[in-house]
């Protein structure tokens, strides 16, 4: 097992994973310290980006992923790049083993992705690196709270407008729930989540006091939060998206079996190189088809 420690968590290369630990001092960023940790599966890595930095800001290294399996990467202002948990610093005395760490996970993703019969479905790569529901952060305007079926919005804060302290809360359902939006605040002006349903639009005049699809933070506190009750909404979202396209589809429609048959190829390859005895190429071949 590969251990690499940065400034504010540690990454391990297990066998089909990347295993991602934060730490909870108070100089760690909110959104790591609310996250906690989470799983990168390897071959769901499509590049790794590494950055030596300088002796002043140290090393940088950053994982990109398959197309719809980062729930981060679409969030943020533009113009700003959102935190995500899938970077990670640490000073310049230990770039080269940084380096190291970063070739070690690019060559471990290509051989994972060759090996394996199927590519990782992103939806549920997505899952893995957002908070397991019931969540619930809280910003200067109120708290927001999804329980894995349904989001709540409260405006009890002291930022909240007159309009939504009488409207007091609003709960959406999952199921009608398209997408959520997150802007960090900028200067003067707030932050703030907002729900986007599923046909409905809001008029570019409504202001945020009287946007009732939204909770706004003010500063710091609550914006990351914020960030990762949006990426664990549109996770959510889209992982029942997929159940649903499943579920559409007709008996037999998709068993997999030709993805077998190129696994078992690739065994055969593999035992033809003398990288797999007899034996363990009669086990696999005999699990494999077990599948079909």
């Amino acid at each position: 097992m590969e251990e690499l420690r940065g400034h504010h968590g540690t990454w391990l290369i297990e066998d089909e994973t990347v295993r991602i630990r934060f730490g909870s001092g108070r100089k760690v960023p909110t959104l790591f310290r609310a996250l906690g940790g989470c799983t990168v599966p390897l071959a769901a890595v499509r590049e790794v980006d590494f950055d030596r930095g300088t002796r002043k800001h140290g090393w940088r290294l950053r994982l990109h992923l398959l197309e719809g399996a980062d729930p981060y990467e679409p969030l943020g202002a533009p113009g700003r790049d959102a935190p995500t948990p899938l970077m990670l610093t640490g000073p310049h005395d230990k770039e080269l083993l940084a380096e190291y760490f970063s070739e070690q996970i690019s060559t471990s993703s290509r051989y994972a992705r060759e090996l394996s019969s199927t590519t990782p479905d992103p939806r549920e790569v997505a899952k893995g690196l957002v908070a397991r529901p019931p969540l619930q952060v809280r910003t200067a305007e109120g708290s927001a709270s999804f329980d894995g079926t349904r989001v709540r919005l409260q405006w009890d804060g002291w930022l909240a407008s007159t309009t939504k302290e009488r409207e007091k809360s609003r709960d959406y359902r999952l199921s009608e729930i398209e997408s959520a939006q997150w802007y960090p605040p900028v200067d003067i002006t707030e932050g703030h989540l907002r729900i986007v349903l599923r046909g409905v639009t809001i008029p570019e005049a409504t202001t945020l006091d009287n946007d009732f699809f939204t909770l706004a933070s003010h500063g710091p506190k609550g914006s990351e939060e914020s960030l990762l009750m949006a990426a664990t909404l549109n996770a959510h979202v889209a992982s029942e998206e997929g159940r649903e396209e499943a579920a559409a589809l007709p008996a037999g429609a998709d068993d997999g079996s030709e993805a077998i048959f190129d696994k078992i190829r690739e065994l055969g390859r593999l035992h033809a190189e003398g990288l797999l005895t007899d034996e363990e190429f009669g086990a696999k071949k005999a699990q494999l088809l077990d599948r079909l």
